[in-house]
């Protein structure tokens, strides 16, 4: 009996317990004018990065050339919203595009304006 208790009881707190992280994913756009060899999203301002789970049915090298489209899926923490996303490119430099609302927008543009990383976010 005291067994069937203990199980119920745990059964109970696994339930009321929050989720960690639920899949998520938006649209990125390559308006940077070079190939971007990988992606990493990070919750703003962590420095967490993590690598975008790359659909291989889709994007089998994970690259995403000049003027070109991906979906990027990673895991949301179920209280941010806010992430980071920094890019490496072919030729091996990086750039950061930091605080960009995931919650409110499914489709992102990364470019630069000069050297400096901007975003279009809808």
């Amino acid at each position: 009996m005291k067994k069937l208790a203990l199980i119920a009881s745990a059964a109970i707190l696994a339930a009321a317990a929050p989720a960690l992280a639920d899949d998520w994913d938006f649209m990125l756009t390559n308006a940077t004018g070079k190939a971007i060899a990988k992606i990493e999203v990070a919750p703003a301002g962590s420095g967490s990065w993590v690598d975008n789970k790359v659909d291989a049915e889709l994007n089998k090298d994970g690259k995403v050339k000049v003027g070109g489209k991906t979906t990027i899926h990673f895991d949301k923490a179920a209280s941010a919203c806010k992430f980071d996303l920094r890019g490496t490119f072919d030729d091996k430099t990086t750039a950061v595009w930091p605080n960009i609302n995931l919650c409110d927008n499914s489709y992102v543009t990364l470019a630069f304006t000069g050297d400096k990383p901007t975003f279009k976010a809808n």
